[in-house]
C-alpha cells in the first residue's frame, strides 16, 4: 500500500511543474488536512492542522487527528487520537513551483479499545522528505515519506520500530 501512495504522490509532483504559480510568502498561515498511510496501530494519518511560514524557507506545522474503527456485523469500536508538531526546511532548486523540503515531526497518540481492555499510547519522532506544489500562493498539494522511530505500548508490552512510519499526502489552503 505505501509503494501505491509513494508512486501516486511521484506522479501528482512530476506532472504538476509545467502549471507553476507563485509560492506561498513568508508569515503566511495555513490551514492542513492530510491523508496518508501510518504505521502506528493506535491511529490513523489523517489528521487537520496548522502551517505557519515564519520564513521563505522554514515552516513550522501542527496537527490532530481521530480515528474510529466499527467492526462490521457489531461489537466495540476502537477509537484513536493523535497530536503532533514539526518544521520543514524547503531546500533550494525547486522545479517550477515544486519546493522540496526536510523536515522532522513528533507526535503523541492514543486510543480506546473494546471491553475497556489497556488503552495503547503511542510516540513517535520521523525525519519527513516531500515535496509542496504551489498551484498559487493561497493552496498547495504536498507528498512525503517519513522515516523515523515508533513507540507504542499496551497491557504493560511495548513495541519499537525503526523504519519508513509513513507516506502522506497534504493539502494547505493559506488564509492570509
Amino acid at each position: 500500500m505505501m509503494k501505491v501512495v509513494f508512486t501516486l504522490m511521484l506522479i501528482i509532483l512530476v506532472s504538476s511543474v509545467g502549471f507553476s504559480q507563485s509560492m506561498a510568502k513568508s508569515g503566511q498561515w495555513g490551514i492542513q488536512t492530510s491523508l496518508g498511510v501510518a504505521s502506528s496501530p493506535v491511529a490513523g494519518a489523517n489528521t487537520v492542522g496548522f502551517k505557519f511560514l515564519a520564513s521563505e524557507d522554514f515552516a513550522i506545522r501542527f496537527e490532530a487527528g481521530l480515528a474510529s474503527i466499527s467492526p462490521p456485523g457489531g461489537g466495540g469500536s476502537t477509537t484513536g487520537f493523535e497530536v503532533g508538531a514539526g518544521f520543514e526546511y524547503h531546500l533550494a532548486g525547486g522545479l517550477g513551483n515544486v519546493s522540496p523540503y526536510l523536515g522532522l515531526q513528533a507526535g503523541f497518540g492514543g486510543g480506546s479499545v473494546p471491553g475497556g481492555g489497556t488503552t495503547p499510547t503511542s510516540i513517535s519522532v520521523v525525519g519527513v522528505f516531500g515535496g509542496e506544489y504551489f498551484f498559487s500562493s493561497n493552496f498547495s498539494w504536498a507528498g512525503e515519506i517519513g522515516l523515523g522511530f515508533n513507540s507504542t505500548g499496551a497491557s504493560g508490552v511495548t513495541t519499537t520500530s525503526i523504519g519508513t512510519g509513513s507516506a502522506t499526502l497534504i493539502a494547505t489552503w493559506y488564509i492570509n
